[in-house]
């Protein structure tokens, strides 16, 4: 019987400890998302490699089996001041500490150690699979005229999938409507001191992510994370800002993004050391914009980039 793309769910769930299933539910830790996309089965192979008096393969085994899973959420907040939002889960097993200050704000920074795992329940039209030890890396996208997004990527420990009745429970209700970027809904934008008119607007966390099968233990590493973005803005006088320059002598400086203008649905980004790249000249509509790819540079460390939710 065929199955359906249409018909899937995703669950997750911070687990106490590393490895042991958490138990999500439909009811309790349903993720709204798109563009979910699980890899049923990720593997290294090795090679038998055997000499013989013919031509041909020779087989591999398969070894280090894990599975990868990608998939984006929408950037809203809860609703409520100092209410965690539903997708904190996925943020805090990319490498991000939550702060949760009652009826106030919540805050999501870098940490280089110490980040939980997750388990995530995958459900494709009757087919369940789960994923224990999960870590990831996650990228932000904000540009005009479109939906704010998340967009995760995890791998984690490999499990054999069953055939199951698909959850009747399901709420997403913890999930607010987003804001579409644009001068309204999105009232701060600065990049080096520079309020330019912005199209488009990308941070990528970019962790190292490693399936480890070594002898007595497995499990996902992250050694690293090298942060990167893209901005697209309107090119302007030199005199307002010589963006070549600025790359020439590598210069650094603060960005800072705020969307939303309604307590529970406030977003801010800050990065207080991007670092601009060689650039390209784009046509918009005959107008001159730069589009800028830079680095997301830490000053003392785990705070190249914090978003704080108020």
């Amino acid at each position: 019987m065929a199955k359906s793309m249409k018909k899937m769910l995703l669950l997750a769930k911070v687990e106490t400890t590393a490895g042991t299933d958490s138990v999500p539910t439909a009811a309790l830790n349903a993720i709204l998302c798109r563009a979910f996309m699980p890899e049923m089965i990720t593997a290294d192979e090795v090679s038998r490699d055997f000499i013989r008096p013919y031509k041909g393969n020779g087989g591999t085994l398969t070894a280090g089996v894990y599975r990868k899973l990608t998939c984006e959420v929408e950037l809203a907040g809860s609703g409520t001041a100092g209410t965690a939002p539903a997708w904190g889960p996925l943020l805090k097993a990319c490498g991000f500490s939550e702060t949760v200050v009652a009826v106030t704000s919540v805050t999501y920074d870098l940490v280089s150690s110490g980040e939980p795992t997750l388990t995530l329940y995958g459900f494709i039209d009757g087919i369940k699979f789960v994923m224990t030890n999960c870590k990831g890396t996650v990228s932000f996208e904000l540009n005009a005229k479109s939906i704010p997004v998340m967009k995760y990527e995890f791998i984690g420990a490999y499990a054999a999938a069953t055939d199951i009745t698909m959850p009747s429970d399901t709420s997403y209700a913890a999930f607010k409507q987003p804001l579409v970027v644009g001068k309204v809904n999105t009232p701060t934008f600065t990049f080096m001191t520079v309020s330019a008119c912005t199209s488009a607007f990308s941070i990528n966390l970019a962790n190292a992510l490693a399936w480890r099968e070594l002898i007595n233990c497995a499990g996902p590493h992250s050694p690293d994370r090298k942060p990167t973005g893209s901005v697209t803005m309107e090119l302007p006088p030199i005199a307002t800002k010589d963006w070549a320059e600025a790359v020439r002598l590598s210069t650094t400086g603060a960005a800072q993004l705020i969307h939303g203008t309604v307590a529970g649905g406030i977003i801010k980004i800050d990065m207080p050391a991007v670092q601009p790249k060689p650039f390209t000249l784009q046509d918009d509509q005959s107008i001159a914009m730069i589009s800028m790819p830079f680095d997301v540079n830490p000053v003392s460390g785990n705070d190249e980039l914090k978003l704080t939710l108020t």
